[in-house]
């Protein structure tokens, strides 16, 4: 398979009609800044759509298992019906938040990872076209990649592989850079901050290296050998990872998460926000 430039990945992202680097215009931010619902675990997917638009952002990452609604028991997934597709659409319009991004498929109790079913793959990726996402997160097992990277081309939809962990095929960098080697540019990295700490890397060396691979961040904070931080109050660099997001031409989505507090992650999680939003305004002044 012919190797892309990344002028040719932004015109498989901007085929989509979404292009990140317009809407990062809507926010003083230099990237789209979203949250990743699993913040808000502990509520519903509708609350969490709310929760983000209390916090001023325009965009969210809704993984798979969290509650739908208040009024229903169901788990939303790329299988919910119709109804409820439309249920969430309505609510994110409503509330002026966007779904940016669906992940992380293939994570979580009762999840079922990418594998050499076609039909389970397309109908993810069926899920996340009608739902207009501009990217996924995932999790996928390697035997899958030549399947993955076939549906990233005929969706035009890329896929961020997750870096989980500690212990996955893609916990450290080299391990991530080794899979996607020769790999279609939209077929990328999802890089987790606070994972990369707890593997004793640090998050703004592993940006640099997987350079233009980088096609979103899930923002947290840890410390080395030790706990989660609410974002700025751990061992990350927040204007070196600021930098290297530059210097690699990254251009968003950004999800900060918190896994502190599920019961009241709001002030954390705002806080956190505050302190990236500072550390990035002096790093690239």
């Amino acid at each position: 398979m012919r190797i892309w430039t990344r002028m040719a990945a932004a015109v498989l992202v901007a085929a989509m009609g979404a292009p990140w680097t317009a809407r990062a215009g809507e926010h003083a931010d230099p990237w789209p800044m979203a949250m990743q619902a699993y913040t808000f675990r502990n509520s519903t997917l509708f609350e969490a759509i709310d929760m983000t638009a209390e916090m001023g952002l325009k965009y969210i990452e809704a993984y798979p298992g969290q509650q739908l609604r208040p009024d229903s028991d169901t788990p939303f997934d790329h299988h919910i019906g119709p109804e409820d597709r439309q249920a969430l659409k309505a609510r994110l319009y409503d509330a002026g938040v966007r779904l940016v991004s669906y992940g992380v498929v293939g994570l979580g109790p009762g999840q079922v990872p990418f594998t050499e079913d076609e039909d389970y793959a397309r109908t993810v990726f069926d899920f996340a076209a009608d739902m207009g996402v501009d990217m996924m997160s995932a999790y996928p097992e390697p035997e899958s990649l030549d399947l993955l990277e076939a549906l990233v081309e005929e969706y035009g939809i890329p896929v961020a592989i997750h870096n989980s962990g500690p212990v996955s095929h893609y916990s450290h960098t080299e391990d991530t850079l080794a899979f996607l080697d020769g790999r279609h540019p939209g077929v990328g990295a999802c890089v987790d901050t606070g994972i990369r700490i707890q593997v004793d890397e640090a998050p703004h060396e592993s940006i640099r290296a997987l350079g233009d691979r980088v096609l979103s961040v899930h923002l947290k904070d840890w410390e080395f050998g030790g706990d989660e931080t609410v974002v700025g109050e751990g061992d990350m660099d927040l204007a070196e990872t600021a930098l290297a997001l530059r210097d690699v031409g990254f251009d968003g989505p950004i999800m900060v998460e918190l896994e502190l507090d599920p019961e009241d992650p709001m002030p954390g999680a705002a806080q956190g926000l505050a302190n990236w939003r500072a550390a990035v305004a002096e790093a690239l002044e």
